[in-house]
């Protein structure tokens, strides 16, 4: 298919911080940038996240991936000495995300704002970056020629600051996520014996992952916050993940018909190696069948054979298809919990 032309940037306006606090957008070519946003995701996690297993550099493919898309993204510095930049030291993190247009206007396009600050400096910069984000929206808005977006922001429980100023600016929590986790041992070497008529294979080639994206589009269908995406827009996210691995893909047949996939990464931080199911859906005509438990537990057996000590997935926590008593059921349990937040923007 055609390529679809990247919206158009924002002005690339600056937030507006107190002093001695200066800001720049992000050179995320340049290595000192590139060590500086490493730098300020580790101290993040090290702070609000319980076993983070997305690396340092998944950040910076993530910023990267925003800015190809027509955002932007900036930094927050200190004064400071020694190793610091000519600017001082990086201490916080934003970024504008507009890769969801909705370019049929049907609806709103939705945007997101993401924010990281040092824990060290907490509670001084969290409303102003999101401020910023609301008014990088409106600037958006306004080269894009649409009335009105939706901007959400994701919020890590433990970021009580960061929370606080969401409040602050009029977003609303709308949804609770549970990264989950299980531990991998002996039991999880073997997946036990498939439900009747369930066959899973390992998908290979671009029929079987254009048979994934169709049952991912099927079965995501009536999840909260949804957003339809061609397979070409769903490949290039998936596979220009930092933990991206295609053999970590499978499909399941149920009586011959494709009805199931998974969609597996490897994560880990500092040589803490494990597996994440990065997406997983059954058709809803074939659940409770047994099908996604199944997909699970060939994940998890592979994750098993490689050695790794744990499997990792993230979960809308008021799902309605039931899915976190399935992974309760298979022994997963929450680790981290992050709130989804949003309101509405008007070109002005």
């Amino acid at each position: 298919m055609p390529p679809v032309d990247p919206a158009p940037a924002p002005a690339v306006e600056l937030p507006h911080v107190p002093e001695p606090f200066t800001t720049r957008p992000l050179d995320l070519a340049d290595d000192a940038d590139a060590d500086a946003v490493r730098d300020v995701v580790r101290a993040f996690d090290a702070a609000y996240v319980r076993h983070p297993s997305d690396p340092p550099e998944a950040a910076l493919e993530y910023l990267r991936g925003v800015v190809e898309d027509g955002g932007t993204a900036v930094a927050v510095e200190e004064p400071g000495a020694g190793d610091a930049g000519p600017g001082g030291r990086v201490v916080a993190l934003a970024a504008l995300e507009v890769s969801d247009r909705a370019e049929d206007g049907a609806k709103d396009p939705e945007l997101f704002v993401e924010v990281f600050v040092r824990p060290d400096r907490a509670g001084r910069l969290e409303t102003d970056l999101l401020g910023w984000g609301l008014r990088a929206a409106r600037s958006w808005l306004a080269a894009d020629g649409r009335a009105a977006a939706r901007v959400e922001t994701g919020v890590e429980r433990e970021d009580e600051a960061l929370g606080a100023g969401a409040r602050d600016h009029g977003f609303t929590r709308e949804r609770t996520f549970w990264r989950m986790e299980r531990a991998l041992g002996a039991g999880t070497a073997h997946p036990p014996a498939a439900p009747p008529g369930v066959v899973v294979r390992q998908a290979q080639g671009r029929a079987d992952h254009e048979t994934a994206h169709r049952l991912r589009e099927a079965s995501f269908v009536e999840h909260w916050g949804h957003r339809p995406r061609t397979f070409d827009e769903w490949w290039t996210r998936l596979t220009r993940s930092v933990g991206a691995d295609l053999d970590q893909w499978w499909l399941a047949d149920l009586d011959g018909e494709p009805v199931g996939f998974c969609v597996g990464e490897t994560r880990g931080v500092d040589g803490d190696a494990g597996g994440y199911v990065r997406s997983l859906g059954v058709l809803p005509a074939a659940r409770g069948r047994g099908v996604a438990r199944h997909l699970l537990r060939v994940a998890f057996a592979e994750h098993t054979r490689r050695g790794w000590a744990w499997s990792q997935l993230t979960v809308d926590s008021e799902n309605s298809t039931g899915a976190t008593d399935l992974y309760r059921s298979v022994g997963m349990e929450p680790v981290e919990v992050i709130d989804a937040y949003a309101t509405r923007v008007v070109r002005g």
